[in-house]
């Protein structure tokens, strides 16, 4: 008899790493009160949360988890680096339902890695032993990605599009996820701030990474039919 679909322990992992930053959770993030992300639902969204925590080096970390109709999940977790440290930026964005996953994970380069080789060699080439044993099972890319999302991903960049979903995909997943997770802690736990100068084409790249991401990302359409364009809006202001 096969076994009984459930859904995967996201948060609760992803918090066993996350935990280890020291982040403190923020109610205000750029003067927005964003404590009605810790409890949002409304038409499918049958619930969700979206926390915000600040930490040293960091200008954000992000998590969360949205349930619709308790049919599909959708998990996030995204960590912004502030504007004086160069570090990459970690995304993983996972949609879970019994008859598939959907899963992207990646460091978003803050340089132009083949003008910057010495950046790659620093913030990206650690993931090479892990990268390439989620190649062993996702080496295909998914179809869906359009052309302005390829044009940000990094040589690292692990793609999921499988379906029907099992025990073991959600396992094999989720420790992709924790994997590059503890990488990017490493680094973190290291990393030093970097020159002006240097910085400022860094973070010029990072704020169009966001835009970019605030403006297309395909989950804004859902949260506006569910909870209304106000809420949709600080929503996706928050997990970019």
């Amino acid at each position: 008899m096969s076994e009984e679909y459930s859904f995967p322990q996201y948060s609760e992992k992803m918090h066993e790493v996350l935990d280890t930053f020291g982040g403190t959770k923020m109610e205000t993030y750029n003067g927005m009160d964003i404590t009605p992300l810790w409890d949002l639902k409304g038409g499918g969204l049958v619930w969700s949360f979206k926390y915000l925590y600040a930490a040293p080096k960091l200008e954000k970390i992000v998590i969360t988890c949205q349930s619709f109709r308790d049919k599909l999940m959708s998990y996030a977790c995204n960590i912004f680096p502030d504007d004086k440290h160069a570090l990459p930026i970690y995304c993983n964005f996972w949609a879970e339902s019994a008859k598939g996953s959907y899963f992207i994970l990646d460091f978003y380069s803050a340089a132009d890695c083949i003008c910057d080789i010495p950046y790659m060699e620093q913030y990206l080439e650690p993931l090479e032993d892990v990268y390439n044993r989620g190649l062993k099972d996702y080496h295909e890319l998914s179809t869906r990605d359009p052309n302005w999302f390829r044009a940000m991903t990094s040589p690292y960049y692990i793609n999921a599009d499988i379906a029907p979903s099992t025990k073991d995909s959600q396992d094999r997943l989720l420790g992709l996820a924790l994997d590059y997770l503890k990488v990017y802690h490493s680094l973190w736990e290291k990393d030093e701030e970097q020159d002006v100068g240097y910085m400022q084409r860094l973070n010029e790249r990072k704020q169009a990474i966001r835009q970019n991401m605030r403006e297309k990302d395909p989950g804004g359409f859902m949260m506006e039919k569910a909870v209304g364009k106000e809420l949709a809006e600080l929503s996706i202001k928050a997990l970019f």
